[in-house]
C-alpha cells in the first residue's frame, strides 16, 4: 500500500493571510495588491464602480470583490477592467509588482529593525545586570535579573 501523508486543514481566514516564515505577519498576496491597484486607479479617475463594471463587462459586485482583494480574475476579466480604466495589462502588472517589492522592502528594514533593537536590548538588559551585581553566581545571595531594572533574590 502507499504512505498516508496528513496535511494541516486551513481555515479560511488563515488561508487569506499567510503567516511570512518563522513569523506571524500576514504576507502580502497578488490579489489584494492588485485590488488596490485597480481600486487606486479608479478612484484617482474619480470613476464610480458601476460604470467601469459596466465598460468592462463584469457585475458592480465582482468588480468589488476584485478590488477587495477577495476574488482573483481571469486574465480575461483583468483586461478588461484594465482597458475600462484605460490601462495595459502590463501597466497593470508592472504597478503591482512595484507594490509588492515596496512591501518586501519594508517588511525587511522592519525585520532587520527589530533584530537590531532584539540585539540591543539583550546587550543593555546584561550590562544592567552586570553592573548592578557583583556577588558572583556562586554566592547564595546572588541576585538574579528578573526583568529590566527589577530583581530577584535567590538564595
Amino acid at each position: 500500500m502507499g504512505k498516508v501523508v496528513e496535511f494541516t486543514r486551513v481555515t479560511g481566514s488563515q488561508a487569506s493571510q499567510p503567516s511570512a516564515p518563522g513569523r506571524g505577519a500576514a504576507k502580502p498576496l497578488w490579489r489584494h495588491a492588485l485590488g488596490e491597484v485597480l481600486r487606486g486607479e479608479r478612484l484617482e479617475q474619480e470613476r464610480i464602480l458601476t460604470e467601469v463594471a459596466a465598460a468592462a463587462g463584469v457585475s458592480p459586485q465582482y468588480l468589488s470583490e476584485i478590488e477587495r482583494g477577495r476574488k482573483e480574475p481571469s486574465s480575461e476579466v483583468l483586461g478588461s477592467v484594465a482597458e475600462a480604466l484605460g490601462l495595459d495589462l502590463v501597466d497593470v502588472v508592472e504597478r503591482v509588482g512595484s507594490l509588492l517589492g515596496e512591501r518586501r522592502e519594508t517588511d525587511r528594514r522592519e525585520a532587520e529593525r527589530r533584530e537590531l533593537l532584539r540585539i540591543e536590548t539583550s546587550f543593555a538588559f546584561r550590562a544592567d545586570a552586570g553592573a548592578l551585581v557583583d556577588l558572583g553566581p556562586e554566592h547564595p545571595l546572588a541576585v538574579a535579573p528578573a526583568a529590566p531594572s527589577a530583581y530577584l533574590l535567590a538564595a
